[in-house]
């Protein structure tokens, strides 16, 4: 899609305008921030403006390159995505044979990096060579959310392009403008989303607004503080990696919730709006440091999941240093 259709992200798009403008494409980009924000559609967007027949600062959307573009069908536009765990070398060796070759039908050839940092050591090293060596009218985009995982040597080599999360209402608006939800339920959404439209999509998929409700109402119960409805409260959670995850950051913004609640005494910034009641329960119960504490605890378990750690483990140690 053309720049004026994406939705927020005026900084990083003032900055890819501009290079246009001034007709002074870097040889490699690096776009980092959360996942599902919107690096690819930029990217994309991008590679249009690049290609597109009309010129100028943005895309037309219309013109063959344009949409061939659109529909991931044009020869000079290409995707690298991680095979397995890694992308490895000889992936990278491929897309540095593919820019041996001047652009088939446009003007630019462009190759997005998906996930960028999951390069093996081999394979960065590989890259790096086309970083010094670049081709005329190659461009190359990094996209990932853990630009900190790259090695300084391909960090230093690329113009780096950070997107923040978007606004709620930003989020909202897209829900309601692209998807025809209620402004009601695309509000909660949005708040929930972390300022990520993919996110927001992902959890209008199921019953994620009717679960969040349960589960926000299970926290506020005293029953909770017993040893044996904590344990029964783990069973509840799930089994399954990404629901136990998306349940844990539901527990996490929950906190959030009643730290700032405690520290303002104010609704106004919470992202459970609709739950202010048991907000306000878990803020009355709890002193600012032992939320803070209970936020950490519960980022320390994601950390310790998202490396593979023992998981019921993991859970029971967490769950039984919350302050209830």
């Amino acid at each position: 899609m053309p720049f004026r259709d994406i939705y927020g992200h005026e900084r990083p798009l003032g900055i890819l305008k501009t290079v246009l403008e001034r007709d002074r494409v870097p040889q490699a980009l690096l776009f980092h921030g959360m996942e599902g924000i919107g690096k690819r559609t930029t990217a994309l967007a991008f590679a249009q403006a690049l290609n597109c027949r009309e010129g100028g600062t943005d895309a037309c959307g219309r013109c063959p390159s344009c949409r061939k573009i659109a529909h991931g069908t044009h020869p000079d536009v290409s995707t690298l995505t991680a095979e397995g765990q890694y992308i490895r070398i000889r992936d990278i060796r491929a897309l540095q044979e593919q820019m041996q070759f001047k652009p088939y039908e446009g003007r630019w050839r462009v190759f997005l990096v998906r996930e960028a940092d999951r390069m093996n050591l081999e394979a960065a090293n590989a890259l790096l060579k086309t970083l010094e060596e670049p081709s005329a009218n190659h461009g190359l985009i990094l996209l990932t959310a853990h630009p900190d995982r790259l090695p300084r040597t391909v960090l230093s080599r690329c113009q780096q392009v950070r997107f923040h999360p978007l606004p709620r209402e930003t989020v909202q608006r897209f829900l309601v403008e692209q998807h025809a939800l209620e402004a009601p339920p695309a509000a909660l959404l949005a708040s929930c989303s972390g300022g990520s439209i993919a996110r927001a999509l992902n959890l209008r998929q199921g019953d994620f607004l009717e679960m969040r409700r349960a589960l926000l109402e299970r926290m506020a119960s005293p029953a909770l503080r017993e040893p044996w409805q904590r344990l029964s409260f783990l069973g509840e959670l799930g089994q399954e990696r990404r629901s136990l995850a998306e349940r844990l950051a539901v527990m996490r913004s929950c906190w959030r919730d009643a730290l700032v609640v405690r520290e303002t005494g104010t609704a106004d910034l919470l992202i459970h709006r609709d739950c202010e009641a048991e907000i306000r329960t878990l803020a009355d119960r709890r002193t600012g440091e032992e939320i803070l504490n209970n936020i950490r605890l519960i980022d320390r378990a994601i950390a310790a999941l998202d490396q593979n750690a023992n998981k019921q483990l993991t859970l029971e140690v967490m769950m039984f240093r919350l302050a209830l």
